[in-house]
């Protein structure tokens, strides 16, 4: 990984909906993150309509690609 994200370094182990700029959403736990990429593990792929799918692994998501990362609701 490249330079550690000293904000999001603050939030790991905290669950968060993701939503890339294509409009695709992932919910799951932010373990890593740096200049250029976050990584969830525990994740689900969420539908537009609500659905989930499981996502084997951590997920690596490109930065530029995130438009905003939100907490869910508990």
């Amino acid at each position: 990984m490249s330079r550690a994200d000293r904000l999001l370094k603050r939030h790991l182990r905290t669950r968060y909906l993701v939503t890339l700029a294509t409009g695709e959403a992932f919910d799951g736990v932010l373990v890593d993150a740096d200049e250029r990429h976050i990584v969830l593990a525990d994740v689900e792929s969420v539908a537009p309509n609500g659905d989930r799918l499981k996502v084997d692994g951590q997920l690596w998501l490109p930065r530029p690609a995130v438009a905003y990362m939100q907490q869910p609701r508990t």
